[in-house]
């Protein structure tokens, strides 16, 4: 037989059944990229695969020299899931945590459901691992833990060896079953794990997508039994055809996985089970092949895994150890060591609205007191409390969680926000002269801040560095930030209730690109429910964000008025002109540099006023309706700069009317509307400072 000592890969499900097996939904057949990755862990690590031959052999003798597997013992393994996010749905719940231990449990115990149903031939030898894992509940430091450790990392979407660092490093291969949750590892790779022989000390452990992890949430039983496969590998077992790459070659029969009750396979990866390619029946049902049919580890399986977690390298002994089960917290009683909570959604909502609480508590939690002030109710004693809010105001959440050993408390200050509906109401101007804060004001502007780890502290700001008009602005120092960090900036809710058909939102933003990679993302969105859904409304990036030419690779400071420019947005319509309308801004950084922004607006078009300008004495648009041309008559009360626009429903430019310079007095300009499709259009009459809108309908 012949062995090659690799990182080896998962390759797992979900799709249309197979009709020789119709219990299980087939996923589809994911590529696995051991070769590429062991090549590239030996290519970086020399020593790495003549240290895994050594290792392999001196395991090998001693297995050879022993008089059976140890059978007396129930190996107990603590387990840390560092959860690696960029706040998507890669963040998976607690729940999903531990159901993909609770899959484990079942597969490595002759447990897993269907197990009744393996084939005749293999029944005889379904293997009971006797192992159970156990979130750990002692960090490395003896911290309380419940053994999920969440780490901001935007590296998720490219998961590999990169995110095994940082908050996110191993916690001691002696210790802890290290596996790293992931958003994608790319190339269709589920997983992968190392081997015990010749694996690193830094990193030894299972990587895997959320999707493949517990069969609930992100996830699905058919998936679930991903993680049991990639566990094999790291207490040392081969897949079934032996070391080769790739499932289903016929050279596969002449190579070997070193296990007696497991025959020789060329690798299935659809549920055939009657396979027979090596001229002895297949065992499909093995968790170590590539078929999504799993069932069973064979007793030759379960006695190698035995044999490594008792006398095998990389630490695998010691983590069975009284001391080590100890020390991580896994045999003593369920503590509650740590009170916490948090909302489902944004716990900043309008008069009336609810929020849902979630206790996150720690560990072995059986009951639970809530204190809502200003809610209702006022307390509750369930897991997920929906507590209502009427009256507007700042109020506190307290939680006492508890069993029969003992208890924790938390109180959060000010957690709940409510906003009166309709605060402001329009015309509105916010240039955030009066604030001192934009985290802490009057206005209940708020910033929620999707940043991580070092980066925490960057986040929508007051600035006097910059502005369009007065002496200050808020910024996001880009230039400062993590890539992928989103940062958020939402406004308090204003009445649109009186507006007739749409609204008008705009803004003055400033931005420059640091590099000719950078890809920053400016995106606006509104709210019809105070909150509650998100609408987009505008997406600025690329080649659009920047509002001054070329790179600045110092931090970006606008410097005077023709470094900023001014976004409208006028698909405001009907569903969204109620007493709950909020704006929030999305800011998300890469490479990139700054983004300030000024002089937010929002206005009925319809009834705007020419008290509300300076530069104008009367404007008159007729005939309104029109059909294939419109008058626009005007006076101007100061001289400069004028630009004539007419806009379409969404705030996009149809057409330049008129840009030039003209003196005090009468003006007239004849549109032409000839081209435009019917519907409702804007037209807007400007200067440097100030603008006039009115609306224009085309029969």
């Amino acid at each position: 037989m012949r062995y090659t000592y690799l990182i080896l890969f998962t390759a797992i499900f979900g799709g249309t059944a197979f009709s020789q097996n119709t219990e299980f939904q087939d996923p589809g057949h994911m590529t696995c990229g051991k070769n590429e990755a062991t090549q590239a862990y030996f290519d970086a690590n020399p020593a790495a695969a003549l240290e895994a031959e050594i290792e392999k052999a001196a395991f090998m003798e001693e297995r050879r020299n022993k008089k059976g597997s140890n059978r007396d013992t129930d190996y107990i393994v603590p387990v840390v899931f560092h959860i690696v996010h960029a706040g998507g749905n890669e963040n998976i719940s607690d729940e999903q945590v531990q159901s993909a231990i609770d899959v484990m449990n079942e597969d490595f115990n002759a447990g897993t459901p269907g197990i009744s149903s393996v084939v005749s031939e293999f029944q005889s030898v379904v293997g009971d691992v006797s192992v159970e894992f156990r979130l750990a509940r002692l960090d490395p430091d003896g911290n309380c833990t419940n053994g999920i450790n969440r780490v901001f990392n935007t590296e998720t979407g490219d998961g590999g060896e990169n995110v095994k660092s940082g908050d996110a490093a191993t916690w001691g291969r002696s210790s802890y079953l290290n596996i790293w949750v992931v958003d994608n590892i790319g190339g269709g790779t589920a997983g992968y794990a190392f081997l015990p022989w010749g694996a690193p000390v830094s990193g030894d452990g299972i990587l895997i997508e959320d999707s493949y992890v517990g069969r609930i949430g992100t996830s699905n039983p058919n998936r679930s039994h991903a993680l049991s496969h990639e566990v094999g590998h790291w207490a040392g077992l081969e897949h079934t055809w032996g070391s080769s790459g790739n499932p289903g070659q016929g050279s596969n029969c002449s190579d070997d996985d070193g296990i007696s009750d497991t025959p020789n396979t060329i690798g299935w990866q659809t549920c055939d089970l009657a396979g027979n390619t090596c001229n002895s029946l297949d065992n499909v049902q093995n968790f170590m092949d590539y078929s999504y049919c799993y069932r069973m580890f064979t007793e030759g399986q379960s006695d190698l895994m035995r044999d490594v977690l008792e006398s095998g390298p990389s630490g695998r002994p010691l983590l069975n150890s009284g001391a080590n089960l100890e020390e991580t917290g896994v045999l003593g009683p369920d503590v509650i060591c740590f009170a916490d909570f948090n909302s489902e959604s944004d716990p900043i909502v309008c008069q009336g609205q609810s929020i849902v609480f979630n206790d996150i508590s720690f560990n072995g939690v059986e009951n639970r007191e809530w204190t809502f002030e200003g809610g209702d109710p006022a307390t509750s004693t369930a897991t997920e409390p929906e507590v209502s809010f009427s009256t507007p105001g700042t109020y506190d959440v307290s939680l006492t969680v508890s069993n029969e050993l003992g208890s924790e408390s938390t109180t959060k200050t000010g957690f709940v926000t409510v906003l009166p509906s309709g605060e402001n109401q329009i015309p509105f101007l916010e240039g955030f002269e009066e604030f001192e804060n934009v985290e802490i004001n009057e206005e209940n502007w708020n910033v929620v801040n999707e940043g991580g780890g070092d980066f925490e502290e960057v986040k929508w700001e007051l600035t006097s560095d910059a502005a369009y008009t007065g002496s200050q602005s808020v910024y996001v120092q880009g230039i400062a930030n993590e890539d992928g960090a989103r940062e958020n900036l939402l406004s308090p809710s204003y009445d649109l209730s009186d507006v007739n058909d749409n609204a008008v939102f705009s803004f003055k933003y400033a931005h420059a690109r640091r590099l000719g990679s950078s890809d920053d993302h400016l995106r606006v969105f509104i709210s019809k429910d105070c909150g509650e859904t998100w609408s987009l409304r505008s997406t600025l990036d690329d080649d659009d964000l920047p509002t001054v030419s070329g790179n600045v690779t110092s931090e970006f400071i606008p410097a005077t008025q023709d470094d900023w420019t001014e976004v409208t947005i006028t698909s405001i319509v009907s569903v969204f002109l109620n007493e709950e309308f909020r704006v929030r801004f999305e800011f998300e950084s890469y490479r990139g540099n700054n983004i300030y922004i000024d002089d937010i607006n929002i206005y009925d078009p319809a009834t705007v006023g020419l008290d509300d300008v300076q530069f104008l004495e009367r404007v008159k648009l007729y005939p309104n309706p029109t059909t294939t041309t419109a008058n626009l008559e005007y006076t101007l009360k100061e001289a400069g700069n004028v630009r004539v626009e007419i806009l379409d429903i969404t705030g996009r430019v149809v057409s330049v009317e008129y840009a030039g310079n003209l003196p005090v007095g009468e003006n007239f300009l004849e549109l032409n509307t000839a081209n435009l499709t019917p519907g409702i259009y804007l037209v807007t009459l400007r200067n440097d400072n100030e603008q006039v809108v009115r609306k224009l309908v085309k029969n």
